[in-house]
Order: C-alpha cells, then sequence, then structure tokens
C-alpha cells in the first residue's frame, strides 16, 4: 500500500519510505508496476487537514490582531469590539471540530491504472 504525501512524494506504508516522483527512481518505478498489476486501489490519497474554529477563529480572517483590537476599545467602546469579536463566533462557531480527510487519488495515477505518467 502506499499513499499520496504531496504533488511529487508517495509514502510506502510498509516501510514509510518517501519514493519522489522521479521517473527513474527504482522506488518509483516499482510503485508503478504495483499500480500496474494491482490496480490504484492500493494508493491513498493525501490527508487533507480541516482546521478546528480554534485556528480559524486565530487565523488570518479570524479576530483582528491586539493592536487593532485596542484602536477598535479606545474609540468604539466595548460595545464595538464585542460586535466585531462576536461576528468572528459567529462565522466560526465552536461546532466546527475540524479533522483529516482523504483527498481523490491524483490523475496520473487513475490514467491506464498509473501506466500513464
Amino acid at each position: 500500500m502506499y499513499k499520496i504525501q504531496s504533488d511529487d512524494i508517495i509514502i510506502r506504508l510498509s516501510d514509510n519510505a518517501a519514493i519522489p516522483k522521479a521517473p527513474g527512481n527504482k522506488d518509483y518505478n516499482q510503485f508503478i508496476a504495483d499500480i500496474e498489476e494491482h490496480g490504484p486501489d492500493i494508493v491513498q490519497g493525501a490527508d487533507i487537514i480541516e482546521p478546528d474554529y480554534i485556528a480559524l477563529r486565530t487565523g488570518s480572517d479570524g479576530y483582528l490582531p491586539v493592536s487593532e483590537q485596542m484602536d477598535i476599545l479606545t474609540k468604539g467602546g466595548v460595545e464595538a469590539l464585542q460586535a466585531l469579536n462576536n461576528a468572528v463566533k459567529d462565522k466560526f462557531p465552536k461546532t466546527i471540530t475540524g479533522g483529516v480527510s482523504t483527498a481523490p487519488l491524483p490523475d496520473w495515477i487513475l490514467i491506464n491504472n498509473g501506466g500513464q505518467v
């Protein structure tokens, strides 16, 4: 079994070896041969990391930097700052728990069961 890590790295799950997507590389050639023999079902797609509400709230689309919050607090008062922070909380509720899903296999693996890259 194999797992796609990135556009140019494949992980062989039996020993966690990182295989570069490089024709001529012995392990990559074996990867292609294994797909030709067993089909693309022996390959898992890359992990897609889905952030949780904390990462989203503290990210670039979340809360303003502290210096900007202090400026709003000074100019607009507590209510103005609370309104902005409540908007972020509404946008990214605590029900967003994050997780990991699996991406579909890239087309180059599916073409002719991986025979053509």
